[in-house]
């Protein structure tokens, strides 16, 4: 079965890495994958392995009129002297494109995350309802989106969490030398934060509750891993001197060895102020066994069972942040629980083989599976 995924974004975002999956598992399975994105593009620098790439001549085809012409009659080439049993879509643009390129005569599964709701007018129900065999969403609210507010048959709506490698993040006994690396204590309460460094992962937030954290549990050090964004840290630095805890956090950058620091982490946090539409970060704290404080926003309440697995703190809330935390640091056993109860729900939702299982139903229900799905 040959295969054909679309994407028109210059930069890597949740929704690419999430199309990225696609490809690999079906690649996984057998399939004959080619994904097709802009020249020089995040998405086709990340294009290896057994997954083939057709780079397509429009820069920003969501910009550009040229350049989306000029991508959709690439990808009618394509379709015409490769024909795909299945296209894949993913973000809007490239829904449009490959609606275009492809009419009624292949099969199209658009893949749907993002933090916005698509939008409602005539043009773009009419590519959900008419032109679109199936939609895959990263989240209920998206499928709600889909569902309720573009009127798309439920049935034609599949929700499918982001994978992640769970075996990379088994838990394993705190990390001595990365202890000894950020200068902590023995008897640390360390929390991590794994995000990066922009307004809306809610890091001010998160500094505001630490300073009433501290004072329930002084022992308690913070551990940002993240890279630079928007000015940051430097202004989280100055915000956390003027708040007088500065000694209890850390900002250790963008790291590669992000399963060394949950290793260490008593529990780990989700201060979003909005978005998460795929939140790779809490299916990762969760693989490493952490119980996890999180806020309610885009998919992470779906991911963080409340009281179970973890806790919900409403975003923008400090003191409720700091509440939820203060529990999970005072009553080890409980947070014990949480996550190795945490840890059981990613090897089932989130492990690259329960992502595989979901994307062979899914081919299978818009008459792909039969001829060579997933599996």
């Amino acid at each position: 079965m040959d295969a054909l995924l679309i994407t028109d974004s210059m930069i890597w975002t949740a929704e690419t890495e999430y199309a990225l999956s696609v490809a690999s598992a079906e690649v996984s399975a057998g399939l004959s994958v080619t994904v097709a994105a802009p020249r020089g593009s995040a998405m086709a620098s990340r294009v290896t392995g057994r997954i083939r790439l057709a780079e397509l001549p429009g820069a920003e085809p969501s910009r550009s009129i040229a350049d989306f012409t000029a991508c959709v009659r690439r990808l009618a080439s394509l379709v015409r002297v490769g024909r795909p049993e299945i296209v894949h879509s993913s973000r809007a643009t490239a829904h449009l494109m490959a609606v275009l390129a492809c009419g009624r005569s292949v099969p199209i599964v658009h893949l749907r995350g993002g933090a916005t709701p698509p939008s409602r007018r005539l043009l773009n129900r009419f590519l959900y309802r008419t032109m679109t065999s199936a939609v895959i969403v990263s989240s209920g609210r998206v499928e709600s989106w889909v569902a309720d507010g573009l009127g798309m048959d439920a049935s034609r709506v599949f929700r499918v969490y982001a994978p992640i490698d769970v075996g990379r993040y088994a838990a394993s006994t705190p990390d001595t030398e990365l202890l000894r690396e950020l200068g902590l204590a023995p008897e640390s309460r360390v929390i991590v934060n794994v995000a990066r460094l922009a307004p809306v992962k809610g890091h001010g937030v998160l500094l505001d509750a630490m300073r009433i954290i501290i004072r329930r549990v002084p022992e308690a050090v913070l551990v940002l891993v993240g890279e630079p964004w928007s000015g940051q840290p430097e202004g989280l630095v100055r915000r956390a001197e003027r708040l007088g805890i500065v000694s209890n956090v850390h900002f250790v950058g963008r790291r590669e060895d992000v399963p060394r620091f949950l290793a260490s982490a008593e529990l780990c946090v989700s201060s979003s102020l909005a978005s998460e539409e795929n939140s790779r970060a809490v299916s990762e704290y969760m693989a490493a066994g952490c119980p996890v404080v999180g806020t309610g926003v885009g998919v992470v309440p779906e991911l963080v069972v409340d009281g179970a697995t973890g806790l919900i703190a409403r975003p923008g809330d400090e003191e409720e942040l700091a509440e939820c935390i203060v529990t999970l640091l005072t009553d080890r056993e409980r947070a014990k629980r949480m996550g190795a109860a945490g840890r059981n729900r990613a090897e089932k939702l989130f492990s690259r083989e329960a992502f595989s299982s979901s994307l062979e139903s899914v081919l299978d229900r818009v008459g792909i599976g039969a001829r060579g799905g997933v599996s």
